[in-house]
């Protein structure tokens, strides 16, 4: 009951301030949870870039730590070898969230493995703007 009425008030407070009203509006990293095919950049992928990576201070468009932004599809391309469509295991991307290459260890608390795992899986299926 309390979940349902912490939702609804939630809903209303979007509303009113104008972004609409989502059941599947995600707000931590936790509630995203990848699939284990067909894993889409817009539901999967870039929600989780935003609330893990892509904010003020790291790979938002600003700061660009590292010169990475992971604020939309076409930043990622602007690394050489962060993403490689079809080979996870060489995308750098991968390395650091497996914990392979080095990076402040601020983010890892905030990643599952399942996020690991459809990272993995939508860079194999070819890593597409879906």
């Amino acid at each position: 009951m309390k979940k349902a009425i912490n939702w609804w008030i939630g809903c209303i407070l979007t509303v009113v301030l104008g972004a609409g009203c989502d059941e599947n509006t995600v707000s931590k990293p936790e509630d995203i949870v990848f699939p284990d095919s067909s894993v889409s950049f817009q539901r999967h992928v870039l929600p989780f870039f935003q609330l893990t990576c892509a904010y003020a201070g790291c790979h938002d468009d600003q700061t660009q730590a590292g010169g990475i932004a992971l604020t939309s599809y076409f930043n990622l391309w602007t690394k050489p070898g962060l993403i490689i469509p079809g080979d996870p295991d060489n995308s750098v991307l991968v390395q650091i969230l497996e914990g392979r290459l080095p990076h402040p260890p601020s983010f890892q608390a905030r990643v599952t493995q399942n996020h690991i795992r459809g990272i993995r899986q939508w860079i194999a299926e070819g890593a597409k703007n879906n």
